[in-house]
């Protein structure tokens, strides 16, 4: 309780110090000014326009060169002849160079940073979608943690009660001391469950103030994310995201610019041509008084013989560059293929495992709130009411998790393809002066003809589940039958003594079978249902089938790895018996448990 009280203390003081701060209450707000406000994008921006002036000054080796120099000093002067003695001389000189030909430097630097700054501007594109992403994913998490926590109190309260009411019993000679114990026990589960996820919450709150630049309101609600842009099928959502991933994209101009410097490395190798006028004005030269005015226009032609071998060495050196760029272009489109196809299969995946969830969660709250009642009425013990609610508690962790997780896949698959951005309606950093800069944003093909990027998708892995439940209805041994609503039920070789729920070893083997293939197909869902035989009153057989079907269930996940959200147990009492009551052998029969796997939602 102490640690408790100074966590819920430590968060109070937290969101004092905070007060000033005007908090993130929506989706799209935390988008917008995590794109506009973060350094990460500002940084990109700054490198952009950066790249715009380094190609406007390599423009400038187009124009004239003007330059102006002046010189006043003292100088002696003793010849043969004569001996001048002492003067001061000045002079003044204008010269205007203008470059004829430099082997088409100048051309190559000139579109090299031209692609250099199509570069830049694609790293600022990306800059912008992985911030977006990181906001989307900070605030999903947020809305997450901020439910968990939710359900975290509503279950440290439900077993408080419970444990109240325990206490209160056992004080009056009602329940064991045993009941008191494990209620404690779950307690404090339950309250260790609350300070994680506060812990939890703390600290996706403080990545949401690092990516947005504040902190989110205290409630939050769980947005949709708008797919319209994500194509249903696989390989045109991988074209898409070839065509407009800022990654690739980023990595061709790259490439364009390592060439254009590649040929740029030619130019030591010709002759360099100069245009040039001069005006030269000097006073006293040579120690002979008076004015001397010189103009000339010149054509000036140099070429380099010998270099030590640098220039050679500089061609090979960009040669490597080159072929490094192109590896790099090929890996930009290995990279995203991955990033695209897992996020939009992690799509299709969840959306399903939403439904079941969903269901999973309705059903367990049912049997929580009937295994209430009927612990009031002393059918249920102790343990069946805090395991049904510590079940639920799982599932609705489960449940908010996937949500969350859908939209985050949603939002990492439309971040790969470029377009999140535009599926938000958010506007990028300083997109005003970009669109004034009318970019050529045209990529064209490569120049020999080759595919960018590798045109196949990653194949998908599918499981038919009708067709899976089909065969094993078909099969001859006569242990499966049609359940109904595309369910069929394996009659599981397990039976139970008279009045219990043990598992003895001698099944084992079929229990292992089961969960065998459970582990194979993940997708499926299953229902252990447990039954019973007529022996009993309706309560208390109700309440033997329902153990009988949880013992299985904890076998096949406890020992045999299950997931614990494709399984779930349920008792039907003597309701569904398959043989008759009357005689000891049908009794016998009726004592079992099914499989039953859900085909629904395929």
């Amino acid at each position: 309780m102490k640690r408790l009280a100074a966590a819920i203390g430590a968060a109070v003081m937290a969101v004092g110090m905070q007060a000033n701060a005007q908090p993130v209450k929506d989706f799209q707000s935390a988008v917008t000014q995590a794109v506009m406000t973060n350094p990460r994008t500002n940084a990109a921006w700054y490198n952009f326009a950066a790249s715009a002036e380094a190609q406007r000054a390599a423009v400038g080796g187009y124009l004239p060169s003007v330059d102006v120099s002046a010189e006043i000093g003292r100088e002696e002067r003793e010849t043969p002849l004569v001996d001048l003695g002492r003067y001061t001389r000045d002079a003044a000189r204008l010269t205007i160079t203008q470059m004829l030909f430099d082997g088409f430097q100048t051309r190559e630097e000139v579109r090299s940073l031209g692609f250099e700054k199509l570069s830049q501007y694609y790293e600022l594109q990306r800059a912008s979608q992985q911030v977006a992403l990181e906001a989307a994913q900070a605030y999903f998490d947020t809305v997450r943690y901020q439910q968990l926590v939710k359900f975290a109190e509503e279950n440290y309260v439900f077993h408080r009660e419970v444990y109240d009411k325990i206490a209160e019993r056992t004080g009056g000679g009602v329940s064991q001391g045993v009941d008191l114990d494990q209620a404690a026990a779950r307690v404090a589960l339950a309250e260790s469950n609350l300070l994680t996820e506060m812990t939890n919450l703390h600290d996706v709150q403080t990545r949401f103030q690092r990516v947005v630049g504040d902190l989110p309101a205290s409630e939050l609600e769980l947005p949709s994310m708008p797919t319209s842009l994500i194509p249903s099928e696989r390989s045109a959502t991988l074209n898409i995201a070839y065509e407009r991933s800022p990654e690739i994209n980023a990595a061709i101009e790259n490439l364009r610019s390592v060439q254009a410097q590649l040929n740029q490395t030619n130019a030591p190798f010709m002759p360099q041509v100069d245009l040039r006028y001069r005006n030269e004005v000097e006073h006293d030269t040579d120690g002979l008084e008076g004015r001397y005015d010189e103009q000339a226009l010149e054509l000036v032609f140099n070429y380099n013989l010998f270099r030590g071998g640098a220039d050679s060495a500089r061609k090979r050196e960009f040669y490597n560059r080159y072929n490094s760029a192109v590896e790099e272009r090929k890996q930009a489109c290995l990279n995203v293929r991955q990033e695209t196809m897992i996020a939009f299969n992690d799509i299709q995946a969840l959306e399903q495992q939403v439904v079941y969830l969903d269901r999973n969660r309705l059903s367990q709250d049912k049997t929580r709130r009937a295994y209430q009642d009927q612990f009031d009425l002393g059918q249920r013990t102790l343990l069946d009411l805090l395991d049904s609610q510590n079940e639920y508690f799982d599932t609705q962790r489960a449940y908010v998790t996937a949500e969350a997780t859908l939209r985050t896949a949603k939002a990492r698959t439309l971040a790969n393809m470029g377009l999140l951005l535009s599926a938000l309606s958010v506007d990028g950093l300083n997109q005003e002066q970009i669109d004034e800069m009318n970019l050529e944003l045209a990529r064209g093909d490569d120049e020999n003809g080759q595919p960018l990027c590798p045109p196949e998708a990653p194949r998908e892995v599918t499981v038919d589940k009708e067709a899976l439940l089909a065969n094993l209805a078909s099969a001859s041994n006569g242990r499966y039958r049609d359940a109904g609503e595309n369910r069929i039920a394996v009659s599981l070789n397990v039976q139970f003594a008279h009045n219990s729920s043990v598992i003895t070893q001698d099944y084992d083997v079929e229990i292992q079978r089961a969960a065998a293939f459970l582990k194979e197909n993940p997708a499926v869902k299953a229902i252990i249902e447990g039954h019973a035989d007529s022996s009993g009153t309706d309560e208390y057989n109700l309440w033997l089938s329902d153990r009988r079907a949880k013992a299985v269930r904890l076998m096949m996940i406890s020992k045999h790895g299950v997931d614990p959200a494709q399984i779930s147990a349920l008792g039907f009492g003597e309701t569904q018996p398959i043989a008759s009551n009357a005689t000891a052998e049908g009794r016998a029969q009726n004592r079992r448990v099914d499989l039953v796997l859900d085909s629904s939602g395929v």
